[in-house]
Protein backbone atom coordinates (compact mmCIF):
# COMPACT_ATOMS: atom_id res chain seq x y z
CA UNK A 1 0.00 0.00 0.00
CA UNK A 2 1.65 3.33 -1.14
CA UNK A 3 0.40 6.98 0.05
CA UNK A 4 -0.15 9.51 -2.34
CA UNK A 5 1.11 12.74 -1.10
CA UNK A 6 0.52 14.56 -4.44
CA UNK A 7 -3.20 14.98 -4.01
CA UNK A 8 -3.50 16.87 -0.34
CA UNK A 9 -0.55 19.29 -2.04
CA UNK A 10 -2.32 20.08 -5.04
CA UNK A 11 -5.41 20.89 -2.80
CA UNK A 12 -3.48 23.39 -0.77
CA UNK A 13 -1.48 24.71 -3.80
CA UNK A 14 -4.85 25.96 -5.22
CA UNK A 15 -6.33 27.28 -2.06
CA UNK A 16 -2.71 28.85 -1.91
CA UNK A 17 -3.52 30.46 -5.30
CA UNK A 18 -6.78 32.01 -4.93
CA UNK A 19 -5.90 33.32 -1.70
CA UNK A 20 -2.86 34.87 -3.42
CA UNK A 21 -5.16 36.00 -6.03
CA UNK A 22 -7.78 37.00 -3.41
CA UNK A 23 -5.55 38.99 -1.36
CA UNK A 24 -4.45 40.43 -5.28
CA UNK A 25 -7.39 41.86 -6.14
CA UNK A 26 -8.41 43.33 -2.75
CA UNK A 27 -5.17 45.29 -2.85
CA UNK A 28 -5.76 46.76 -6.68
CA UNK A 29 -9.56 47.88 -5.07
CA UNK A 30 -7.93 50.18 -2.96
CA UNK A 31 -6.48 52.89 -4.87
CA UNK A 32 -4.90 54.48 -1.75
CA UNK A 33 -3.26 53.90 1.51
CA UNK A 34 -4.11 57.05 3.03
CA UNK A 35 -5.24 55.95 6.96
CA UNK A 36 -4.82 58.81 8.85
CA UNK A 37 -3.85 62.63 8.61
CA UNK A 38 -2.68 64.78 11.66
CA UNK A 39 -2.37 68.72 11.71
CA UNK A 40 -0.13 70.60 13.98
CA UNK A 41 0.69 74.53 14.20
CA UNK A 42 3.22 76.55 15.37
CA UNK A 43 2.33 79.85 17.67
CA UNK A 44 3.41 81.68 14.70
CA UNK A 45 1.89 79.82 11.78
CA UNK A 46 0.71 81.70 8.63
CA UNK A 47 2.40 85.02 10.94
CA UNK A 48 0.28 83.98 13.46
CA UNK A 49 -2.89 83.72 11.29
CA UNK A 50 -5.42 81.37 10.47
CA UNK A 51 -4.52 78.82 7.69
CA UNK A 52 -7.34 77.74 5.70
CA UNK A 53 -6.73 74.32 4.09
CA UNK A 54 -8.49 72.06 1.93
CA UNK A 55 -7.57 68.44 0.61
CA UNK A 56 -9.20 67.38 -2.50
CA UNK A 57 -10.18 63.29 -3.33
CA UNK A 58 -10.64 62.42 -7.11
CA UNK A 59 -9.92 59.76 -9.18
CA UNK A 60 -9.59 61.21 -12.52
CA UNK A 61 -5.84 62.09 -13.66
CA UNK A 62 -6.73 64.82 -15.96
CA UNK A 63 -9.01 66.64 -13.42
CA UNK A 64 -5.51 66.16 -10.91
CA UNK A 65 -3.28 67.29 -13.46
CA UNK A 66 -5.28 70.47 -13.90
CA UNK A 67 -5.55 71.09 -10.04
CA UNK A 68 -2.06 70.60 -9.66
CA UNK A 69 -1.42 73.58 -12.02
CA UNK A 70 -2.84 75.56 -9.20
CA UNK A 71 -1.39 77.56 -6.22
CA UNK A 72 -2.99 77.63 -2.44
CA UNK A 73 -4.41 81.55 -3.42
CA UNK A 74 -5.63 80.32 -6.99
CA UNK A 75 -7.52 77.09 -5.55
CA UNK A 76 -9.23 79.22 -3.18
CA UNK A 77 -10.10 82.37 -5.14
CA UNK A 78 -11.47 80.20 -7.85
CA UNK A 79 -12.39 77.50 -5.55
CA UNK A 80 -16.87 77.73 -5.91
CA UNK A 81 -16.20 77.55 -9.13
CA UNK A 82 -14.44 74.78 -9.55
CA UNK A 83 -16.23 72.46 -7.22
CA UNK A 84 -19.34 73.47 -9.42
CA UNK A 85 -18.04 72.29 -12.43
CA UNK A 86 -16.20 69.24 -11.12
CA UNK A 87 -18.50 68.41 -7.87
CA UNK A 88 -19.32 64.92 -9.21
CA UNK A 89 -15.35 64.04 -9.18
CA UNK A 90 -14.04 65.54 -6.54
CA UNK A 91 -14.93 64.61 -2.29
CA UNK A 92 -13.64 67.86 -0.19
CA UNK A 93 -12.16 68.26 3.19
CA UNK A 94 -12.06 71.77 4.25
CA UNK A 95 -10.57 73.01 7.33
CA UNK A 96 -9.33 76.43 9.38
CA UNK A 97 -6.30 75.41 10.86
CA UNK A 98 -5.36 78.20 13.67
CA UNK A 99 -1.74 78.91 15.41
CA UNK A 100 -0.76 76.89 18.49
CA UNK A 101 -3.36 73.95 18.01
CA UNK A 102 -3.01 70.72 17.01
CA UNK A 103 -5.80 68.09 15.23
CA UNK A 104 -4.93 64.33 15.67
CA UNK A 105 -7.23 63.43 13.13
CA UNK A 106 -8.73 65.14 10.37
CA UNK A 107 -12.58 63.89 9.59
CA UNK A 108 -11.86 62.40 5.75
CA UNK A 109 -14.84 61.77 3.22
CA UNK A 110 -16.05 58.38 3.86
CA UNK A 111 -15.32 57.26 0.20
CA UNK A 112 -11.78 58.74 0.22
CA UNK A 113 -10.14 55.26 -0.09
CA UNK A 114 -11.83 54.98 -3.57
CA UNK A 115 -9.47 58.21 -4.72
CA UNK A 116 -6.53 57.74 -6.95
CA UNK A 117 -5.60 61.75 -6.62
CA UNK A 118 -5.11 63.52 -2.91
CA UNK A 119 -4.39 67.02 -3.18
CA UNK A 120 -3.57 69.68 -0.66
CA UNK A 121 -4.17 72.86 -1.14
CA UNK A 122 -3.32 75.86 2.05
CA UNK A 123 -4.46 79.50 2.26
CA UNK A 124 -0.73 80.75 3.22
CA UNK A 125 0.11 84.24 3.06
CA UNK A 126 4.11 83.15 2.59
CA UNK A 127 4.75 82.25 -0.80
CA UNK A 128 6.40 79.62 0.34
CA UNK A 129 3.25 77.98 1.99
CA UNK A 130 1.05 78.45 -1.78
CA UNK A 131 2.27 75.30 -3.33
CA UNK A 132 -0.11 72.41 -3.96
CA UNK A 133 1.14 69.13 -2.26
CA UNK A 134 0.30 65.60 -3.73
CA UNK A 135 -0.61 63.42 -0.29
CA UNK A 136 -1.70 60.27 -2.75
CA UNK A 137 1.35 58.11 -1.36
CA UNK A 138 0.83 58.40 2.82
CA UNK A 139 -0.16 56.16 4.67
CA UNK A 140 0.01 58.03 7.91
CA UNK A 141 0.22 62.00 7.45
CA UNK A 142 0.57 64.55 9.65
CA UNK A 143 0.82 68.19 8.24
CA UNK A 144 2.74 70.66 10.07
CA UNK A 145 2.06 74.55 9.92
CA UNK A 146 5.09 76.79 10.13
CA UNK A 147 5.23 80.55 10.14
CA UNK A 148 5.62 80.92 5.91
CA UNK A 149 5.27 76.91 5.00
CA UNK A 150 4.14 73.84 5.95
CA UNK A 151 5.59 70.79 6.54
CA UNK A 152 4.13 66.99 5.21
CA UNK A 153 6.04 64.34 7.57
CA UNK A 154 5.11 60.48 7.11
CA UNK A 155 4.32 58.87 10.21
CA UNK A 156 5.65 55.45 12.06
CA UNK A 157 2.72 52.51 12.07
Amino acid sequence: MSIDFRKPLKRTLKVSVISLLSLILLTACSNNQLANISVEATPDCNRNMPVAMDILFMEDEGLAKLLTELSGPQWFERKQELMMRYKQKISLASFEIVPLSALPELSLPKDHKKADFILLFANYLGSDGQFVADLSGYKKLKIRFEKERYQLLELNE
